[in-house]
C-alpha cells in the first residue's frame, strides 16, 4: 500500500506542528499546557469518533500523524488515553442516544474520560478482579483500579467491571460523585515525564442503572487497545525523532578543541546509528497500519506487538545516547531531550511492556 501522505494528512501535520509549537516553552515559563478545548476546537478530538455521533470517522493514519506530532512536542495532554481508547470504548459499548450524547460530549471537549482498565498486582490484564454487583435498581462497585492515565482533572472514569452473570460490563463513574463519596479512595500523582495518572478504590461505592454504557468482550477491548498502542508508538517516535535532530544540531555548535563536535567521527557514528535505529521504528510502524488495513485481527495483534518491541527496545538506546551526546545539559529540567527519554520510559508501560509484547507476539505466532 501506498504510505505517502495526502494532502489533506500534510495539512494536518503542519497544522498540528505550528500549534503545538510553544507547548514545552510554556510549560518551562509556567504557563498552562494547551487546553484540551483547543484540541476540540480544532477537530482533533472527533477524528477517530464516527460520524453519526458528530465525528470525522478518520482513518488510523490521521490519528498517528496527530499523536506523532504530539510526542514531538512533549505534549502533556492525555490524548491517546482519552481521545483515541475512552471515545472508542463509549463507540463500542456504549448504545443508543446514550452513545451519542457522551460521544458529542467528548468530541467537544465537554467532557474528557479516563478509561480505567488496570489492577494492583495484575501487570497488564484487562481482565477485572472489579466487581459489579446488582443493587435494588443500580450496582455496587467492589474493586481497585491503577495508574489510570489522564485521571487527574477528567471528568468521569471508564471502569469495566464484572458482573453478576460472568459478562464485563463498562461503567461510567463521574469523578465529582465519585471522589464525594466515602465509598472511594483516590490518588492523583505525577509521573516522571510530567504527566499525570490516578489510582482509584472502590468499596461498595452505589451507582444508578444508567452507570451501566453495556457489555464488552476481551477481544473488543483489546481491539481499541491495540489503536491506543499504535498512537503511543508514533508518539515515541515524533518524541524520539526530535531528540536525534537537536543533538545533531547541538553536536554542531558545541565546540571542543577548537573545532564543532560534529567533526569527530566516533560522535558522527552515533547520530548516524540513532537515526537508522528512528527509521527502522517508523518502517515497523508502516507494517502495522497496512495490518489495520488487512482487517485480520490475530495479524493485526501481531504487528502492534511488534512495533510496540520494536519502538520501545530502540526508544531508550535513542533517547539515552541523545542525552549522553549532550553531557551534563541533557539531564536538566529545562532542555528537552532529558524529557524524550523520560517520556518513552513511561509511554512503554502504558499499555504493556516490552516483555509483554514480545510475549503476546510469540503466543500469537504460535
Amino acid at each position: 500500500m501506498d504510505f505517502a501522505p495526502s494532502q489533506e494528512q500534510d495539512m494536518l501535520r503542519d497544522g498540528a506542528r505550528r500549534y503545538l509549537a510553544d507547548d514545552f516553552a510554556a510549560r518551562r515559563r509556567g504557563d498552562q499546557p494547551t487546553a484540551w478545548q483547543g484540541y476540540a476546537d480544532l477537530g482533533w478530538l472527533a477524528l477517530l469518533a464516527p460520524e453519526d455521533a458528530g465525528g470525522l470517522g478518520g482513518d488510523i493514519e490521521d490519528v498517528l500523524i496527530l499523536a506523532e506530532e504530539m510526542g514531538r512536542a512533549l505534549s502533556l495532554q492525555p490524548y491517546v488515553a482519552s481521545a483515541i481508547l475512552a471515545i472508542g470504548l463509549v463507540d463500542l459499548v456504549a448504545s443508543g442516544q446514550q452513545r451519542l450524547d457522551l460521544l458529542a460530549a467528548m468530541t467537544s471537549g465537554e467532557r474528557r474520560l479516563a478509561p480505567a482498565l488496570y489492577e494492583p498486582g495484575r501487570r497488564y490484564s484487562i481482565e477485572p478482579e472489579t466487581r459489579a454487583a446488582a443493587s435494588g435498581a443500580g450496582y455496587r462497585l467492589s474493586g481497585a483500579k491503577s495508574l489510570i492515565a489522564g485521571g487527574p482533572g477528567a471528568d468521569a472514569l471508564l471502569v469495566p467491571a464484572r458482573l453478576d452473570d460472568g459478562s464485563i460490563g463498562l461503567f461510567l463513574v463521574p469523578m465529582d460523585v465519585a471522589m464525594d463519596d466515602a465509598a472511594v479512595a483516590a490518588s492523583h500523582y505525577a509521573t516522571i515525564d510530567d504527566g499525570g495518572a490516578s489510582d482509584v478504590g472502590f468499596e461498595r461505592l452505589e451507582l444508578g442503572p444508567d452507570a451501566l454504557l453495556g457489555i464488552a468482550t476481551l477481544d473488543a477491548i483489546d481491539d481499541v487497545l491495540d489503536e491506543a498502542r499504535l498512537a503511543l508508538c508514533a508518539d515515541a517516535l515524533g518524541a524520539l525523532e526530535r531528540a536525534v535532530a537537536i543533538t545533531a544540531d547541538y553536536l554542531k555548535t558545541r565546540t571542543q578543541f577548537g573545532q564543532p563536535l560534529a567533526n569527530f567521527q566516533a560522535l558522527q557514528h552515533s547520530i548516524v546509528e540513532i537515526h537508522i535505529d528512528a527509521d527502522s521504528i517508523r518502517s515497523s510502524l508502516y507494517n502495522a497500519i497496512a495490518a489495520f488495513h488487512r482487517g485480520v485481527r490475530d495479524d493485526r495483534r501481531r504487528a502492534v506487538s511488534s512495533c510496540w518491541v520494536k519502538t520501545f527496545d530502540a526508544a531508550k538506546g535513542i533517547a539515552g545516547m541523545a542525552v549522553h551526546l549532550h553531557g551534563g545539559i541533557g539531564m536538566t529540567t529545562e532542555y528537552p531531550v532529558g524529557h524524550a527519554l523520560r517520556r518513552v520510559m513511561v509511554s512503554e508501560r502504558r499499555f504493556g511492556d516490552v516483555e509483554y509484547h514480545l510475549a503476546r507476539y510469540m503466543e500469537l505466532a504460535g
